[in-house]
């Protein structure tokens, strides 16, 4: 088991888990339109906005060079197999109903019938928008804000790394909350869907933390998906 923990929280062995939800998402954007991109998608996309329409293009060819380099890294080190990518799903999914059902029976004592301001108009537009913020939600506020605020707290501030990372934690979760507030898509404020998703933040951000990227992904998306597929039931 200590062997397992340790190799699926590695970064490249992460990036390749995550690599099918990112072609289905890709594949969903082309065939359903930019009206289904998620907001987090436009960040982390948004410098290469200098190449205008070869954008996408280029982001796409970035992903394959990079899952080919992280796939020639694991096999040169003799640490890829794919079957372990069977546990982390399952890994992943039971994250996500621990997310749904306990922090939604915290906050609201429901689950409710929708996460997102996001007009839903059928299942498949949901699902796409639900892998959008899978991965892209967590490479913004986890991979890239959270690492950065903790490089800040830690080597830049010297404090410990419990306090540091602590402070990490709580910063982003309140603006992964707030940043659902903001924009054409965004949702109505109230203090029961902020608190849900501060509390949700903290446990993606912990998730991330302990786990790394790939578990943290699948468990944003499974949970998502869950919520839509339950919203037009």
């Amino acid at each position: 088991m200590n062997d397992y923990f340790v190799r699926s929280k590695n970064l490249q062995k992460s990036f390749l888990f995550i690599l099918p939800l990112v072609v289905l998402y890709e594949i969903g954007i082309i065939l359903y339109g930019s009206e289904v991109k998620n907001a987090a998608d436009v960040f982390v996309k948004s410098p290469l906005t200098i190449f205008g329409k070869n954008a996408a293009l280029i982001f796409n060819s970035l992903v394959v060079i990079f899952s080919f380099c992280s796939l020639f890294y694991l096999e040169k080190k003799n640490l890829f197999n794919c079957r372990i990518f069977i546990p982390m799903f399952l890994e992943s999914t039971i994250y996500a109903f621990l997310l749904g059902y306990g922090v939604l029976f915290l906050v609201y004592r429901f689950l409710p019938l929708a996460s997102t301001g996001i007009d839903i108009k059928s299942i498949a537009g949901g699902i796409i928008i639900s892998l959008g913020a899978g991965i892209y939600e967590e490479i913004f506020f986890r991979l890239l804000l959270l690492s950065g605020l903790c490089f800040v707290f830690i080597k830049v501030g010297k404090l410990s790394p419990l306090v540091g990372t602590l402070f990490g934690i709580l910063i982003s979760a309140a603006i992964f909350s707030a940043m659902h507030y903001i924009g054409a898509t965004s949702d109505c404020f109230s203090p029961h869907s902020f608190l849900f998703r501060f509390l949700a933040g903290i446990i993606l951000a912990v998730i991330f933390t302990l786990r790394g990227l790939g578990i943290v992904v699948y468990t944003h998306a499974i949970y998502d998906v869950l919520v839509v597929i339950r919203a037009n039931t």
